[in-house]
């Protein structure tokens, strides 16, 4: 019974880690997602603000990949 309890904590852990770096995903994901339509609407509209914002948006999705790949439960998130 010990060594099942131990798979379990181990499960529970590996379980923890992967929830961690899908939060950061999703995250990531829809950064991404707005960067996208503010450079589309950039394109449309010309005004330039958009693309400064599209591509900071950019960065911080893959701030948030970078955190989801090697750190997932380095920053939690309340």
């Amino acid at each position: 019974m010990p060594a099942l309890a131990a798979r379990a904590k181990a499960a529970e852990k590996k379980r923890d880690v992967a929830l961690a770096a899908y939060h950061h995903y999703e995250l990531a994901s829809a950064a991404m997602q707005i960067a996208i339509v503010l450079a589309s609407a950039e394109i449309i509209t010309g005004v330039v603000a958009l693309s400064w914002i599209a591509g900071g948006l950019g960065l911080l999705g893959i701030a948030f990949c970078v955190i989801g790949f090697w750190f997932p439960i380095a920053v939690h998130r309340f």
